[in-house]
């Protein structure tokens, strides 16, 4: 009979594996000195992806990034720029044109901060203070296709949950995002520049319930909403948002009569009309989700006790039902790290301590498919030409501008050019078309502005190339 049930067991791994559903790639891309407890990821729009962690070390406890092309890691880099640095419990977002924005707390003084990677410089901006005095807990970033930024954090002791946008480069006064007392969540963005945020609250005979409220570039936060009632008590609750605009929920969800464990449960903001059990009753911690280019749901969520667990579950909804969900050993990870890319491949990222040898911890990563990066490239063949219509009367100029595809491009992976103007004050967006479109053509009346134009490639997650110039 056991026999029977180890080949029928095996059937199932190799068809999960044969379907994409499990983490089949693995690496380490770091080894450190000090122990780690805390580590996220986020893909960039080029489908490498971005990992941060917490070191503790002798000195403090500095955030280090690194980046993984599928091949190779970068050598690990101090965000924090010093080993002295009481950084805590750091998150990390990569945005569609390439920002990466890094957020940790420090819980002397309450402060939260934020690095930002300028994609067009190439090169870290200077730390910034987000806010001093209202709380530290689990900052975590949302950057929009634009480049602003967004910050979510929590002051667990005092029981409010806040975030502070920086819009158009100038930061906007800190938000309260509670009501009541509240702790835990994140903010996540969609792809139409939305922001989502959630968090729970303590409410009637001390169970926390969910709540989320959003905001675009220029409105403010929406009231908050109750997402959850009934059931247990809520407990590290996380968002994402797919490529369809639907934001999902995920926590942990505890019986107050039976504190030894949790279930995951899951729930699509303004879709679903209840809660879904996706990882049954265990003792389990730090639900983390992420959804693929085809809006599938994927979650991760740490094993064992909140500081001494000992590995990660993983699952996910890609053939139409959850699948028996995967375990992936790891000594003391407080939490994985979940991602998708824009072109269907998921990662999670965790830390192991080590205690052999000279010790530290081991970084990890696990992907559903091979990560390989994405490039793209600028258009060829640019010509222009202008023609002149009614001298006498209403006098017309008309730019005719032409193109080529560049044979170099896998056309899956784009959405079209972006065509640019230059009347005198710098290239400004003029117009965006389709990837099949290799003309246009503009007419304007007002002949005193000499005008020049550009193009660019843009691919699905909105990563532009270089600008070329029409002559």
């Amino acid at each position: 009979m056991k026999r029977c049930l180890y080949i029928v067991l095996a059937l199932v791994v190799v068809s999960g594996l044969a379907s994409g559903q499990y983490l089949k790639e693995s690496f380490k891309i770091a080894h450190v000195s000090g122990s780690v407890r805390w580590s996220q990821c986020s893909f960039g729009p080029d489908g490498i992806l971005h990992v941060i962690w917490e070191e503790d070390t002798d000195r403090g406890h500095p955030v280090f990034y690194s980046k993984y092309d599928g091949t190779t890691a970068t050598t690990p880099f101090n965000v924090t720029d010093s080993a002295d640095r009481r950084a805590e419990r750091p998150g990390i977002h990569v945005g569609s044109k390439g920002h990466i924005a890094v957020t940790w707390g420090e819980d002397i003084g309450d402060n939260v901060y934020v690095r930002i990677y300028n994609p067009t410089t190439k090169a870290w901006q200077a730390i910034e203070n987000v806010a001093a005095g209202y709380g530290w807990e689990e900052a975590s970033p949302a950057v929009d296709f634009e480049g602003n930024i967004h910050v979510f954090f929590s002051d667990d002791g005092g029981g409010r949950v806040y975030c502070r946008s920086k819009i158009n480069g100038v930061w906007e006064n800190l938000y309260r995002l509670s009501g009541g007392y509240g702790k835990q969540g994140n903010a996540a963005v969609a792809p139409d520049g939305k922001v989502w945020a959630l968090w729970r609250e303590k409410g009637g005979g001390g169970n926390y319930k969910n709540y989320y409220s959003s905001r675009t570039k220029t409105s403010g936060w929406t009231s908050s909403q109750l997402l959850t009632s009934g059931g247990g008590s809520s407990s590290h609750p996380n968002l994402a948002v797919g490529p369809n605009g639907v934001p999902v929920a995920v926590w942990g969800d505890i019986d107050p009569n039976n504190e030894t464990g949790a279930e995951m449960r899951l729930w699509k903001i303004g879709v679903s009309p209840t809660r879904e059990i996706i990882i049954p009753f265990y003792m389990q911690h730090y639900p983390r989700v992420a959804v693929d280019a085809s809006n599938n749901i994927h979650v991760a969520c740490q094993i064992g006790g909140g500081d001494w667990g000992d590995g990660f579950r993983y699952t996910n909804n890609m053939t139409g039902t959850w699948s028996p969900h995967e375990t992936q050993a790891a000594t003391w990870p407080k939490l994985p790290g979940i991602s998708a890319d824009p072109f269907g491949n998921v990662a999670v990222c965790t830390s192991s301590i080590v205690f052999s040898g000279a010790g530290g911890a081991d970084i990890w990563v696990y992907s559903l498919q091979k990560i390989v990066p994405k490039s793209f490239y600028v258009p060829l063949s640019l010509s222009s030409s202008i023609g002149l219509t009614s001298l006498r009367k209403n006098p017309e100029v008309t730019y005719n501008l032409s193109w080529a595809a560049n044979p170099a491009n896998n056309p899956q992976y784009l959405t079209g050019y972006n065509i640019y103007v230059n009347d005198g004050s710098g290239y400004k967006l003029l117009a965006s078309v389709s990837k099949t479109t290799t003309t246009a053509s503009f007419k304007y009346s007002d002949l005193s502005k000499k005008r020049g134009f550009a193009i660019t490639t843009v691919g699905i997650a909105g990563i532009e190339t270089d600008m070329v110039f029409f002559q």
